[in-house]
């Protein structure tokens, strides 16, 4: 069951190493109002020097495949997946 539009989704982001199988290990769950939607990793090793920030590693549900920007901080994630999670 879909949440009236008129409620705000509730985006929770909780810690958690991921193997990337690089240096990028520090990792951000993403849960949408209970569910895990998607895996923010922090890009911060010398071979993203162009590319800082929070990736969008993984997404599910409405976020599969959704092509993100790199994002500055877990925050602007939050808001900008949040957006995404409304349609």
């Amino acid at each position: 069951m879909k949440p009236p539009h008129n409620v705000e989704t509730l985006v929770v982001l909780q810690p958690i190493g991921v193997d990337t199988d690089s240096d990028d290990r520090q990792g951000l769950l993403v849960m949408a109002n209970g569910l895990l939607v998607g895996v923010l990793v922090r890009l911060d090793t010398p071979g993203h020097e162009q590319l800082r920030g929070w990736f969008l590693e993984a997404g599910f549900g409405r976020l599969a495949g959704l092509r993100a920007p790199t994002f500055d901080t877990p925050e602007a994630a939050a808001r900008w997946l949040r957006q995404r999670l409304k349609r």
